[in-house]
């Protein structure tokens, strides 16, 4: 992909952490294929969208990210912002890496096969917008979901898990496990390319670019890559009982046939919330966000160029 190096961006806070000799096993991989590379640590998101917008000028062949969803997110946000053109590839080093299932991509040495042999597909990203008469908060790009109600609820719960003991992607499932106990639920108004789609009590809203979200579950199964638009599942809330039995059908990738579970397939979707609200893109939590606001969630058609492995 051009003799030009590749920038590897390695954030350090990524999964359990990202150690100076996985940054240095990746480099030297990339090296063994005559891929020339540079690694560089991150600071924090701002860090990370700041040199991927600057790669396409700064003359380098690619962005590869060592990191999970949400460093991947700000990779392709800093790419998409000055238009570049450049390839994004992702070693999966977070906790989820979601975006990777899709891309075929979910080791490092598919990632390495995939930049080595070249092979990209032009993708899809969403943008989250927030309207609240109390605030203006940033738009966020988002490449794989975003997550209204309970999954990022739970983010939140495995987050905060996280911080006080190193349990890594258990910390997703216990805090889910700890959040059947309380069964909250939300309420909103969904509106689909300005047409009323849904008024009422939800359990959780995921509107996806790609299906799988928390480490491999599928809340918007339905979702495809490249057809421009995002494909938007509401569950209903439901009893306890139920949402237990329900678990393996979010797995297997059959939520949809879940009476419970409503889903449409549009290019721009708002949510009127009622109360409290709390968003998750890629796995990043998008919290302080005033009562009563509006979350607009558009496509982002053919967007990003991502490098794909063999199978995809």
């Amino acid at each position: 992909m051009g003799n030009r190096p590749w920038l590897v961006l390695a954030n350090p806070e990524a999964g359990k952490g990202v150690s100076p000799s996985l940054a240095e096993r990746t480099s030297r991989l990339l090296s063994n294929i005559s891929i020339t590379n540079k690694v560089v640590f991150t600071k924090n998101a701002e860090h990370v969208v700041e040199l991927a917008s600057a790669a396409q000028s700064d003359h380098w062949s690619g962005v590869a990210v060592l990191g999970g969803d949400g460093t991947a997110s700000y990779a392709a946000s800093g790419l998409i912002r000055n238009s570049n053109s450049l390839p994004l590839a992702v070693f999966p080093a977070g906790n989820g890496n979601d975006w990777v299932k899709t891309l075929r991509t979910d080791s490092i040495e598919k990632t390495i096969r995939g930049i080595g042999s070249g092979r990209t597909a032009v993708m899809d990203t969403g943008l989250c917008s927030i309207e609240s008469n109390a605030a203006s908060l940033t738009d966020h790009v988002f490449i794989n979901s975003a997550g209204v109600g309970l999954d990022a609820h739970v983010l939140g719960k495995s987050i905060r898990f996280r911080h006080k003991i190193s349990i890594g992607r258990l910390g997703y499932l216990a805090a889910l496990v700890s959040t059947l106990v309380e069964m909250p639920s939300w309420e909103g108004t969904l509106t689909m390319n300005e047409q009323n789609v849904f008024t009422g009590k939800y359990l959780s809203i995921t509107a996806g670019v790609c299906p799988f979200v928390g480490g491999g579950m599928m809340l918007s199964p339905s979702s495809v890559p490249d057809d421009g638009k995002l494909d938007t599942a509401v569950v209903r809330p439901i009893s306890r009982t139920n949402l237990i039995r329900s678990m393996p059908m979010i797995y297997r990738g059959t939520l949809l046939d879940n009476p419970s579970v409503s889903s449409w397939s549009g290019n721009e979707f708002r949510l009127k919330a009622t109360g409290k609200l709390v968003v998750e893109l890629d796995g990043e939590l998008i919290s302080d966000i005033p009562d009563n606001s509006v979350v607009i969630l558009k496509s982002l058609p053919a967007s990003i160029r991502a490098v794909v492995g063999p199978e995809y």
